[in-house]
Formats: structure tokens, C-alpha cells, sequence
């Protein structure tokens, strides 16, 4: 079967449908066909983008001057241990969701509030996902991973990745390797602990009728998603998105309390805050609606969803140029109304490779 294209339109390959096309398109299906593939970039000078599923992923409207690999591996490992723990072994390929509806059919614990996530077991590692009080990093055991050049295979531990608030070492530019595979240990589901961690982490809502299975959470939990438009539906342009383009800021503790007493003096009300790591953290959502944009709020081909307003989306044609000046807006918004500013949460793949988002960030 052939796993090579040419030309192939990028915009087919991500949640936004946006993006020019990738000089050369190829699948990835284990880590001969990887190693193949990075040995014949090396040999004909090409840069490398490693693809997922592309839902954290805005795409120039230029396209990419070189090889995208998309992922393939999506085999899967279930390995029950002595104490009660899960061990799944997971290919890079391997969607997420779909792993963690099958950890609560077993009643494993650890991933459920991430139910819905898009994006593949490779993506969330790189980007430390999380949701509703849990993170991958929580559960990550270890990884495999290819050198990009030297085509060796290495193991990759927790402190390798240096997991932090949606980033880890893998998500740079210069990351040299590429994930293959990842090892979780997955907790025994326990109602009374999931319950008590919401409540600690403020998501009580999500449990005041508390869940008996890893499953009823997971139901709760892909509710609560599919209200806000983070789930990702075909026929549904309000889920044509990266997800959350901004991530929430931390501020220190005393900066935050400073921007808490501006509001109350202004809107006679406390802003949304909520303790952090190094900080107190504070809803970017909030934030843009505060500063006048609605949900709905249109420009040009992109929007801000009907349901959320972190989530930019494409409403059937915008073009990458028209997703940037909308984020443009909403980080200057936010900016003159709070002197706060949005940080971008997306991949952004240019011409050359992965860029900075071309927007300007006010200091």
C-alpha cells in the first residue's frame, strides 16, 4: 500500500480545516516506515513536521516546504498488575479518547475527566494534556521516541519531559526526537476519590450527583465538553477548532489579587480564580468576554464559537490569515481592558516549520 502523497492539502488533516499544502505526505504506520521516511528527508535536505490528528494545529495558508509524517501506530497494550494498576502500553497513532473510553469500560481511573480531548496518544504527551483537575503527566510512566537524525531509539522518563502546564520539553521547535509509543499506569477508578478530587480542584459541579463508575464520569464529562463545543462534530462548524486557541494565565498570587481588586472596583464583582502551581490561575474565557467579545463573534471567515470563547473556529472557509487577525483582536482586547495577556495554546506550521504565532504580544 502506498503511504506517500504529494502536494497533499494540510487542511484535510486538522480540526480547523485550514492550511496550504505539505510538499510531501507520509504515513507512518510503525517504526520502519518512520525511519524511512526521516532517513529519506535527511538524504533530500527536507524539514520534518510530525503530524497527529491535528486538533491543536493551525496551519499557514502556505502550507508547509517540506515532509509531514503523520503518526499511524494506533496498536494498543492492556496490561493488569498485582496492585490493582493498569498498564497500557499506547502507539502514537492510537486516538486518545478512544483509549480512555476503554480505560473506564476496565473502571480505571487517572484520564476519564480528560474524556473528549481530541488528538492522539502522541500529541497529548507533547503537550501534557489535561482537563477538569487531571493531566497525562499524572500517569505517564515512560516513552519511546526515535532521534530525528540518528534514527536510535530511546526511552524517555518524566524528568526527560519536564512536564508543565500544557508543555514539556518535547513541544519546541528544536525537539530532536519523535514519540512512538507511551507507557501509563492507570489507578483503580474510586468513586470517593474522583469526587474529592473535583472538589479540591473547584470542578464540583462536575460531581454533585457523584459518579459510581469511571464511565458515568466519563458521561458527565463529554456533557459538559459537548455544551462548550469541545468535541469535535463534522456537521458542527462550532467544533471546527484547535480546541482552547489561549491557554489560562497564572499570575503570582499578588498579581492576581491586584487585578481581583481593579474588577470589584469596577464590576462590583470578583473575577474567576483559582489556586495554581507558582500562582493563582485565571479563566481566559472570562477574560475575552469581559472584554467584549461575545460567543458568535464573527470576522471574516472565522468566529468564535457559539458555544465557548476560547475556541476560534472556521465557519466554512476562513483562511489561516483570517484566524490570526482575529486572534489579534481578542489578545489587544483583552490587553487594553485588563493589561492581562493571552498566551496561545496552538501549534502554529508555517512554511518553514513551526513558528511563533504571528501575532503581537503586548508587555
Amino acid at each position: 500500500m502506498n503511504n506517500i502523497e504529494f502536494n497533499e492539502p494540510l487542511s484535510k488533516h486538522t480540526t480547523m480545516h485550514i492550511g496550504g499544502c505539505a510538499k510531501k505526505f507520509v504515513y507512518a504506520h510503525d517504526d520502519e516506515q518512520l525511519a524511512n521516511a526521516l532517513a529519506d528527508a535527511q538524504s533530500e535536505n527536507d524539514r520534518v513536521f510530525i503530524l497527529g490528528a491535528g486538533s491543536n494545529l493551525l496551519v499557514s495558508d502556505d502550507g508547509f516546504d517540506g515532509v509531514v509524517v503523520k503518526m499511524a501506530d494506533d496498536s494498543v497494550e492492556w496490561t493488569p498488575q498485582d496492585d490493582g494498576y493498569m498498564l497500557v502500553t499506547i502507539g502514537a497513532g492510537a486516538l486518545f479518547d478512544e483509549i480512555v473510553a476503554t480505560a473506564c469500560e476496565k473502571n480505571c481511573g487517572g484520564i476519564e475527566c480528560m474524556s473528549g480531548i481530541p488528538g492522539t496518544l502522541g500529541g497529548a504527551i507533547v503537550q501534557n494534556i489535561g482537563a477538569y483537575g487531571q493531566e497525562i503527566s499524572e500517569v505517564f510512566v515512560s516513552a519511546q521516541a526515535m532521534h530525528k537524525q540518528s534514527l536510535e531509539t530511546v526511552t524517555l522518563t518524566p524528568q526527560d519531559l519536564a512536564f508543565a502546564y500544557r508543555t514539556t520539553a518535547l513541544k519546541t521547535p528544536n525537539n530532536p526526537y519523535v514519540v512512538l509509543r507511551a507507557t501509563l499506569r492507570l489507578p483503580p477508578f474510586v468513586a470517593e476519590d474522583a469526587v474529592r478530587r473535583c472538589i479540591e480542584r473547584n470542578f464540583a459541579r462536575m460531581v454533585a450527583q457523584p459518579p459510581k463508575t469511571a464511565t458515568e464520569l466519563r458521561h458527565i464529562v463529554l456533557k459538559t465538553r459537548r455544551s462548550k463545543g469541545m468535541c469535535y462534530d463534522t456537521d458542527d462548524f462550532n467544533t471546527h477548532s484547535v480546541g482552547s486557541f489561549f491557554v489560562n494565565p497564572i499570575l503570582s498570587e499578588k498579581e492576581a489579587q491586584r487585578h481581583n481588586a481593579a474588577n470589584i472596583i469596577r464590576n462590583h464583582k470578583s473575577m474567576p480564580m483559582f489556586p495554581a502551581e507558582n500562582g493563582m490561575k485565571l479563566s481566559a474565557a472570562w477574560l475575552i468576554e469581559q472584554s467584549d467579545f461575545t460567543r458568535g463573534f464573527i470576522h471574516k471567515g472565522a468566529a468564535l464559537s457559539a458555544y465557548h470563547t476560547l475556541a476560534i473556529v472556521n465557519r466554512s472557509d476562513a483562511s489561516c490569515a483570517d484566524v490570526l487577525e482575529l486572534a489579534q483582536l481578542i489578545v489587544k482586547g483583552v490587553f487594553k481592558r485588563f493589561h492581562i495577556t493571552l498566551s496561545p495554546e496552538v501549534v502554529y506550521l508555517g512554511k518553514t516549520g513551526i513558528e511563533q504565532l504571528p501575532i503581537s504580544l503586548p508587555k
